[in-house]
């Protein structure tokens, strides 16, 4: 094991001006959603499709599927659902780019595909200022596990324990370039600890093998949590977000970490469509899908799995967004290699 150099501390998200950005796109947004109708009123006249860059089965896809139910009905038209994996969901991405800007084809995108993959690798064909943002459909923070005797029992603690044992620690991500792996070496970076990173294909293992001792930190998502059962059976020191969620009460926010103050890293989901889209339709297309976000059914499921609401967003505010996570990635993205 080498020595890396010690990293310029890099910019992390400003949670002040994103809080800003919520509470000026809550109040806009909710206007929107009161009244879809008065967007063009042609619209849509067919089908749509919304694309999903994996294959079928997956968190997107079953996200993209129960969005497009309510859709369709609130729009009188089928929707579509049109799985394209490959290349870490560059290939759906592109396919969406390509697509006519008509309003009838939509990506159902991430943080991954959308602003991880293109920051790290050049050649994925596309940036995030080449796509249009529609609107949040959801955000979820990362969970930091450990197993039950592990020697801190918050992220203040955790970071005391591994700058006293440097090189000694090692973590589990779902692979290179991933949203949790990132968040890690952002994290790292910050609080001038080192950790072993530990790339699984896939978060389906990570946290069995923290409790069997294989590795020492997951880095997963809250859901993967929740979903397992594994309460109990592991520690979580903290979660992401600037802020607590309901499903985990008391399990440390980012927020309440002093070291961590500023910091809010969420992956999360947005709908896009390509560049060059009518605004009437992106109006029209943004106050529906606001107004099945924020319904109170997906409220209960949100809170349910651990995730949180990102917005509601207008369109310039979903854009504004996007644009600041690209900015509050891209030093952890430079110190990764693509596979």
């Amino acid at each position: 094991m080498h020595t890396t150099p010690k990293p310029t501390p890099p910019q992390t998200p400003d949670a002040i001006g994103r809080r800003q950005l919520l509470g000026a796109a809550a109040a806009t947004a909710l206007a929107l959603v009161a009244r879809p109708g008065q967007a063009q009123a042609a619209f849509p006249a067919k089908p749509i499709t919304i694309i999903v860059p994996y294959t079928a089965g997956g968190a997107s896809d079953i996200g993209a599927r129960l969005l497009g139910v309510e859709l369709g009905r609130l729009l009188g038209q089928p929707v579509v659902i049109d799985n394209v994996g490959g290349a870490g969901g560059a290939v759906g991405v592109q396919k969406m780019l390509r697509a006519p800007a008509d309003g009838y084809t939509l990506l159902y995108g991430s943080l991954s595909e959308c602003v991880l993959v293109p920051l790290i690798n050049a050649s994925a064909g596309y940036k995030p200022e080449d796509m249009t943002a529609v609107a949040m459909a959801g955000a979820a923070p990362a969970s930091f596990v450990v197993r039950p005797d592990f020697p801190a029992n918050n992220m203040e603690e955790w970071i005391a324990y591994a700058r006293k044992n440097p090189g000694r620690l090692s973590y589990g991500s779902p692979g290179i370039g991933t949203f949790q792996h990132l968040v890690a070496e952002t994290i790292k970076a910050k609080t001038d600890t080192f950790m072993l990173h530990i790339p699984y294909r896939g978060g389906a293992n990570i946290v069995s093998d923290v409790i069997s001792g294989q590795i020492d930190i997951g880095v997963t998502t809250s859901t993967n949590v929740l979903g397992m059962g594994v309460q109990g059976r592991v520690k979580v020191l903290g979660i992401t977000s600037a802020e607590r969620v309901p499903a985990l009460p008391n399990v440390p926010a980012f927020g309440d970490t002093p070291a961590l103050k500023g910091m809010d890293l969420q992956t999360w989901a947005m709908v896009f469509a390509p560049k060059g889209v009518p605004d009437a339709v992106l109006q029209k297309l943004n106050g529906v899908i606001n107004g099945v976000v924020m319904s109170p059914a997906m409220g209960e499921q949100r809170r349910r799995l651990g995730s949180t609401l990102a917005g509601p967003f207008t369109p310039a505010q979903a854009q504004a967004f996007l644009l600041n996570e690209r900015d509050t990635y891209r030093f952890a993205a430079s110190r990764i290699k693509p596979e």
